[in-house]
């Protein structure tokens, strides 16, 4: 089951240029770092007129739930998942 967690943590991003796409390949969180073998889904979201970027990723063992505030380019770790 799910928790949720809403931290901010810092992510590392990859943009590919020719295939003309971005993907997180490691986040920070709590003094450790994860490194992510898969980005699931990827969809845009609007809080007002902030355009948030909300990745489902996994590690191989944990899924997390990023979101990507394209306003302030800040990250949070929304959700948590220790089943994947």
């Amino acid at each position: 089951m799910a928790e949720t967690i809403d931290e901010q943590v810092s992510v590392n991003l990859l943009f590919n240029h020719i295939k003309r796409s971005a993907a997180p390949t490691s986040l920070y969180w709590r003094g450790r770092r994860y490194t992510i073998t898969s980005v699931g889904l990827h969809h845009t979201t609007r809080e007002g007129r902030t355009l948030l970027h909300i990745f489902s990723v996994t590690d191989g063992t944990t899924a997390f739930k990023l979101e990507l505030n394209s306003e302030t380019l800040g990250w949070r770790l929304l959700e948590i998942d220790a089943q994947a």
